[in-house]
């Protein structure tokens, strides 16, 4: 699985860099050369709201560091992917601390 969510990071790290070289660097002719900057904004805007979700998702779970936030602003879904194990056992032992509470 790591091993999927690798290769699939390098294809959307490939799009990023494909994004700016063909943008700033060596402009595409046609109206191809706004469909990459757009493509590009709409892209940063949902993985901007998963950071979002991610925020209001891991807030009392788990520390977030501004690695976390770009890793998702550049590859969203994936670096989510990666980051729900971890999500998981949290809200376990959070679950698991609630609970040691109210048999007290």
């Amino acid at each position: 699985m790591k091993i999927v969510l690798w290769l699939a990071k390098l294809i959307v790290l490939g799009f990023w860099v494909g994004a700016v070289y063909f943008t700033f660097i060596h402009p595409l002719p046609g109206k191809i050369s706004t469909l990459i900057p757009a493509f590009a904004v709409l892209m940063l805007l949902v993985h901007g709201i998963q950071a979002v979700l991610l925020t209001l998702i891991a807030k009392d779970l788990l520390p977030l560091s501004a690695k976390h936030y770009i890793s998702v602003l550049l590859f969203g879904f994936f670096t989510m992917l990666e980051l729900r194990e971890q999500l998981f056992k949290a809200a376990q032992a959070q679950s698991a601390a609630l609970q040691a509470r109210k048999k007290d």
